[in-house]
């Protein structure tokens, strides 16, 4: 993407890692806050049109809970959600510094509609807040015995009225286009490690039916169903003593939604990894990618067994071994899939790595002081004897001998400062090293390459 390539710069050897540790962590924060968000986002929209629909207080208190309790603080969308987010988005884009695919300029447009969909979602987490304050205001002033009529009490219920309806309208609204910014990043990241691909893929349609992001996305989704399952329970029941004023009957209905929910996406996570690893090129698989899936394929089996047994027993006392035991399944996952890109871009790394040292380079160049340097004087007082710019003396005429350096003014300012011997200039003999310092050996170099290309 081409304004990207202005902003970001190519990392070194060094560089790289780090970028890559930063990848990691970043997806670890954001790919199980963003499966939390949208699952509780879509359960929360559901159940609040089935409950005002059907008048179910348990079905609206869940949709209420659910979205505040797994969406967090107010700040957590940015904690969580768009800083991460903006750190992948970069990361991508010094790894993929100048390759010939469209990735970073469609990932740009999914961190677009993931920052707009998790705004939009906690404006209608926050609905439910005005709600609260409305219903103790109602039965502060017990506006049911009030007069019918009343102007106050109509306006009130006009109010509440259109709550509901904006209310409802947030929810859908952001909870797909959170779905659609999520599956168009999810795409990206897949393009990202098939670099066969990046000439064939020229336009977004082309990633959004693409199979490879289809599965992946599907992947993302069964985690989402762990993670946003996992979450209520453990949020419900555990996390600060769970939820007060629980009663029996919504803690059975709480248990069966999420119990469910848990053990239906679980059981899909080994099937969908495994046709994800079909799906990689062969250049992205490794023996370490091999030994991490089979790691995670443990662990899904251990969680497997644990949900199934909540599910049966309907019981709680595991739920927070299962919640740190999704966090590593979400963990292994993202290891598996940034080990994946290693491999897969192991070619485009080396480039980017190239052009950083040559751009490091330039820049050491740019910023060497040679201002108290007089090239005029070098040359005239160790240069002259054996040079001309055009003329055969000792040395060979400068106009030959600088343009085999191709405007490498460190290559020849090296040379300079440490002669070694000219098989490029046969029948000359090698230049004696004429004791410049490094600074009077750049100026020189620069001197020497403007006063060629001038001529």
């Amino acid at each position: 993407m081409d304004f990207l390539d202005k902003i970001v710069i190519p990392p070194s050897a060094n560089h790289v890692l780090l970028v890559k540790y930063i990848l990691t962590i970043s997806f670890v924060l954001f790919i199980p806050y963003l499966g939390m968000v949208l699952g509780s986002s879509f359960l929360s929209v559901y159940f609040n049109r089935l409950g005002r629909k059907t008048g179910n207080a348990i079905f609206t208190r869940f949709a209420k809970d659910v979205i505040e309790k797994l969406t967090f603080a107010r700040n957590a969308k940015y904690a969580l959600g768009i800083i991460p987010m903006l750190s992948i988005s970069f990361g991508y884009a010094q790894l993929l510094f100048e390759a010939k695919t469209i990735t970073m300029s469609i990932m740009a447009l999914s961190v677009l509609l993931v920052t707009i969909g998790l705004v939009t979602v906690y404006r209608y987490r926050s609905t439910f807040l005005i709600e609260d304050v409305l219903n103790s205001y109602k039965k502060i002033f017990d506006i049911n015995t009030v007069t019918p009529g009343n102007e106050s009490v109509e306006q009130i219920k006009d109010y509440e009225e259109n709550l509901l309806s904006s209310s409802s309208r947030l929810g859908t609204i952001g909870s797909y286009i959170l779905l659609t910014g999520a599956y168009i990043f999810i795409g990206c990241a897949a393009l990202a490690s098939n670099p066969l691909q990046w000439g064939n893929v020229n336009n977004i349609l082309q990633i959004i039916f693409s199979w490879n992001t289809i599965f992946s996305f599907m992947y993302f989704l069964a985690s989402a169903g762990v993670v946003t399952g996992g979450g209520i329970l453990f949020f419900f029941f555990k996390w600060d003593g769970g939820l007060p004023h629980m009663d029996e009957n919504y803690g059975k209905f709480v248990k069966a939604i999420a119990g469910r929910l848990t053990f239906a996406s679980v059981i899909f996570i080994p099937l969908l990894m495994l046709v994800k690893f079909l799906y990689l090129p062969g250049m992205a698989q490794s023996q370490s990618l091999f030994i991490y899936m089979l790691l995670t394929f443990v662990v899904v089996l251990i969680l497997c067994n644990l949900v199934y047994s909540m599910v049966r027993n309907s019981d709680t006392n595991n739920v927070t071994a299962i919640f740190i035991l999704i966090y590593i399944v979400f963990t292994l996952g993202i290891l598996n899939d940034q080990i994946a890109l290693g491999s897969a871009i192991t070619d485009q790394t080396r480039e980017v790595v190239e052009k950083s040292e040559a751009l490091e380079k330039e820049v050491k160049l740019k910023t060497m002081t040679t201002s108290d340097v007089d090239p005029d004087a070098i040359f005239n007082s160790k240069c002259i004897a054996c040079h001309r710019f055009d003329v055969k003396l000792v040395g060979p005429p400068y106009n030959e001998t600088v343009p085999t350096f191709h405007g490498d003014v460190q290559a020849l300012a090296d040379f300079i400062y440490s002669p070694s011997s000219t098989p490029k200039n046969a029948g000359y003999p090698a230049m004696p090293n004429q004791g410049l310092k490094k600074k009077e050996a750049q100026a020189m170099a620069k001197w020497l390459m403007d006063k060629v290309g001038k001529k």
